[in-house]
């Protein structure tokens, strides 16, 4: 797509994320997820300066396997502008990035409930791991 730009997310565009976020994702209104830091960043798909894309970053050290890898949350592109490789370019933004910040894999979690979500990962390299996610609620 020839008009697309992605940049690293900037306070103007928190409503603009927000927006995508709460279509998307159970948020609270006191969401905190955009602080950025030297390990994590947001970053935005634009079409015409409208954001239509939203991806959160967070690089995390693999202790066991001494190694960086990224952490992804938040994948999101507007319904208006789906199925117009806006994901799979954000994705390789992301990739690009990743082999220039040495991270050596990349992880997600996706409900299976998010079919189109789930197929874009699988286009896009990614593998279903055989675990279980656990939680606890404190």
């Amino acid at each position: 797509m020839d008009n697309l730009v992605i940049r690293r997310y900037i306070d103007s565009d928190f409503n603009d994320v927000i927006r995508l976020l709460r279509d998307y994702f159970s948020i609270s209104d006191g969401i905190s997820c955009f602080e950025d830091d030297n390990n994590s960043f947001g970053l935005v798909s634009l079409i015409n300066n409208k954001v239509v894309g939203y991806a959160r970053v967070d690089k995390l050290k693999n202790i066991g396997k001494n190694c960086n890898y990224y952490l992804l949350n938040f994948v999101c592109v507007d319904s208006d502008y789906q199925n117009m490789n806006i994901a799979s370019s954000l994705l390789e933004f992301i990739f690009n990035k990743a082999k220039e910040d040495d991270v050596s894999y990349i992880e997600l979690t996706s409900k299976s409930s998010r079919e189109a979500a789930n197929h874009l990962y699988l286009k896009n390299g990614f593998v279903i791991r055989d675990t279980n996610v656990f939680r606890k609620e404190i």
